[in-house]
């Protein structure tokens, strides 16, 4: 069995919101509205593994506009 620790971080709802910045409010409008990061859902407990919320940020990546 692999260990997913020696893999990937993995965030509670509350560190997910620190990591990013925002409050945990936040994170879960942005999930209800389908605009958040990706989840993981195991019973009622929710949390996010740190390389999906760095993708997430990178793909909301934008160049400034060009004059």
């Amino acid at each position: 069995m692999t260990d997913l620790s020696t893999h990937d971080e993995f965030f509670t709802t509350a560190q997910a919101a620190d990591y990013l910045n925002v409050s945990v409010r936040t994170l879960a409008r942005r999930h209800a509205m389908r605009v958040g990061p990706p989840r993981v859902q195991h019973g009622s407990k929710i949390g996010y593994f740190r390389m999906s919320l760095i993708a997430w940020l990178k793909s909301n990546e934008r160049n400034p506009p060009q004059r």
